[in-house]
C-alpha cells in the first residue's frame, strides 16, 4: 500500500477509495516502484478553492501590513531551515535528482524566503503634488496593489523551486495563489502548503490543487483568477497563454530552450569543461536553460572533446539518495524513453555518438529498473540536425565547431528559442560583446546555469513572456493604482 497524499482542501472531504480509478500513482525514478498516490482535485473542490482564496486574500491578506508579511516569510525560512533533510529527500524521491542537487535547492529556497521578506520592506509608492487650473492645491499618488487571486502551474523537474518562485513572490505582494504542481512531482508543494500555514499565512490564501492539465484548464476558466504563472513546454504554454488571453489575464511564461554555449579558443579550458558539464549533465539534463548546443572554436576542439570524455567518464551514476552520486535517474519513464529516441535520431542523421547514450551496465541490483542513462556526447553535428534544433530535456550534448565570432553569433541565434546563453573567454570585453548580441533572457560569462533570486529570470522569443524574481517581481505580481485628490473646488467649464 502506497502513501496517500492530500492537499489541505482535500483533507476536509472524505477521501475516495484507495482503489478508485482516478488515483495517480507516483513512481520512484530510482527503482520504478510506486511510493505514493493521490486523487486529482475534483471540480467541487476546485470550485470551492477559488472563492475561498479570493475572500481571504481580499478581506485579510491584502490588508496585512508589509511588516507582518515580512515576518511571516522569515518564520517560514526558519521552518524550512529546520527541515532541510526531510524536504531534500522528498524532492529527490519525486524527481530522482541526487541529494547533493536537491539540498542545494532547499538552501536556495531559504534564500528566496529571506530575499522577499526584505524586498517587500523596500517597496514604496509614488507621491506628487500639483496645483489645479484654478490655483487650488491637489495631491496625487500611484501605488502598487495586489492582482488578487493568481494561478501558479509548476514544472516537474524543479518542483520546489517552481512553487517558491511563484508562490512566495505572489504572496509577499498581497496576492492569493492557487498552485497546481506537476502531476508527477507534487510532494514538496504539499509540504510547503503546510509549512506556510505554520508560519502564519492565513488558511486559504495559498492552496495546492492536484492533477493534470484538466485541472489547470478548469481553474483558468474562473473570472476570479487574475494572473497565471506557468513553467513548462512551449506547446502547453501556448495553450495556457491563449486561454488566459481570452479573458485578459496577466501571464508569466517560462518555457523551453535550446541554448547555445560558446567556448572561444582563449577560454580557460578547465572552467569551460566544467561549464559545459553543468550545462548538460546537471539534473540528468532536465533543465530548461541547459546549453545543449556547445559551440567550440576549431583550434581547441580536439582537446576539449578528449578532456570532456575523460571527465564525464568519472561521474558516479547511482542512487540519488547517496551523497556520492553525481547523476541520478531521469524523472519519469516517458522522459527516459523520449531521450533514447532522440539519441537514436542523432545517430541515424549522421552525428557521431562518441560517448554514452545507453543504459549503465554496472548499477546495483535494487536500481536495475530505474530510469538511468549515461550522458550522450555527439560530435560531427550540423545546425540542421534534429538533436541540434529541438529541445530534448535529457543528457544529450551536441558539439559544433566554429571559426569566427560573427559566425557563431549568427548560428547561435538561429533558433526559435531564447531562454539562455553562455560564453567562455578570457577576453571580458569580447564576453560582454557577444552576450549583448545573443537573443537570450538569461546569460552567463565564464559560468553557467546560476540563477540567483535577486536577478530577473525569463526568456526571449518563444521561450517565454515576463520575468520571475528580482526587481522584476514587483512588476509581475502587482498593478499600478493612481489616486488624485482635489483639495480645492472642482474646476468646471459648465454653468
Amino acid at each position: 500500500m502506497t502513501k496517500l497524499l492530500r492537499s489541505l482542501l482535500q483533507s476536509k472531504h472524505s477521501p475516495p477509495s484507495s482503489t478508485a480509478s482516478s488515483a495517480f500513482t507516483l513512481i520512484n525514478p530510482a527503482n520504478a516502484k510506486p511510493h505514493s498516490h493521490y486523487h486529482p482535485s475534483t471540480p467541487t473542490e476546485l470550485n470551492e478553492s477559488i472563492p475561498q482564496c479570493h475572500s481571504v486574500q481580499k478581506q485579510i491578506w491584502s490588508r496585512t501590513s508589509v511588516v507582518e508579511r515580512s515576518q511571516i516569510l522569515r518564520r517560514a525560512a526558519d521552518i524550512l531551515s529546520d527541515n532541510i533533510t526531510q524536504v531534500t529527500q522528498l524532492e529527490t524521491l519525486d524527481t530522482g535528482r541526487p541529494v547533493k542537487e536537491t539540498e542545494y535547492d532547499v538552501l536556495e529556497g531559504i534564500e528566496c524566503l529571506h530575499y522577499y521578506s526584505g524586498q517587500i520592506l523596500n517597496h514604496h509608492d509614488l507621491v506628487y503634488s500639483n496645483h489645479g487650473t484654478n490655483g487650488s492645491p491637489s495631491r496625487g499618488y500611484a501605488k502598487r496593489v495586489p492582482l488578487g487571486v493568481t494561478l501558479g502551474i509548476g514544472a516537474w523537474n524543479y518542483p520546489l523551486q517552481s512553487v517558491l518562485w511563484k508562490g512566495i513572490a505572489s504572496l509577499v505582494y498581497g496576492n492569493g495563489m492557487i498552485y497546481k504542481p506537476s502531476e508527477y512531482t507534487p510532494s514538496t508543494a504539499l509540504w510547503m502548503e503546510e509549512f506556510l500555514r505554520e508560519a502564519g499565512v492565513p488558511e486559504g490564501v495559498f492552496q495546492v490543487v492536484l492533477g493534470g492539465g484538466e485541472v489547470a484548464q478548469h481553474l483558468l476558466q474562473s473570472p476570479l483568477i487574475s494572473k497565471v504563472s506557468f513553467t513548462g513546454s512551449i506547446p502547453t504554454g501556448l495553450k495556457v497563454y491563449q486561454q488566459a488571453a481570452s479573458q485578459m489575464k496577466k501571464v508569466t511564461m517560462e518555457l523551453g530552450g535550446k541554448s547555445p554555449l560558446i567556448i572561444f579558443d582563449d577560454a580557460d579550458i578547465d572552467n569551460a569543461l566544467s561549464g559545459a558539464m553543468i550545462a548538460n549533465w546537471y539534473s540528468s539534463g532536465q533543465v530548461c536553460s541547459n546549453g545543449t548546443r556547445v559551440f567550440v572554436q576549431e583550434e581547441i576542439m580536439d582537446e576539449f572533446v578528449e578532456r570532456l570524455v575523460e571527465r564525464t567518464d568519472k561521474l558516479i551514476i547511482g542512487d540519488p539518495l547517496d551523497s556520492r552520486t553525481d547523476i541520478g535517474p531521469m524523472a519519469h519513464k516517458q522522459q527516459y524513453e523520449k531521450t533514447l529516441q532522440y539519441i537514436d535520431i542523432g545517430v541515424k542523421e549522421g552525428a557521431n555518438l562518441i560517448y554514452g547514450g545507453k543504459r549503465p551496465m554496472n548499477l546495483p541490483q535494487h536500481l536495475n529498473e530505474g530510469y538511468y542513462l549515461q550522458p550522450a556526447i555527439f560530435t560531427n553535428c550540423t545546425d540542421e540536425m534534429t538533436i541540434v534544433r529541438e529541445e530534448i530535456f535529457g543528457m544529450v550534448m551536441s558539439i559544433l565547431p566554429f571559426r569566427t565570432e560573427d559566425e557563431v553569433i549568427q548560428r547561435a541565434n538561429d533558433t526559435e528559442f531564447g531562454l539562455a546563453a553562455g560564453v567562455f573567454t578570457r577576453d571580458i570585453q569580447k564576453g560582454h560583446r557577444v552576450i549583448d548580441d545573443l537573443d537570450a533572457g538569461a546569460s552567463w560569462i565564464n559560468t553557467y546555469n546560476l540563477a540567483p533570486i535577486h536577478l530577473p529570470w525569463g526568456g526571449a522569443k518563444k521561450s517565454g513572456i515576463g520575468r520571475e524574481n528580482g526587481v522584476a517581481s514587483v512588476e509581475e505580481w502587482t498593478q499600478w493604482k493612481s489616486v488624485y485628490c482635489e483639495l480645492g473646488d472642482v474646476h468646471c467649464p459648465y454653468p
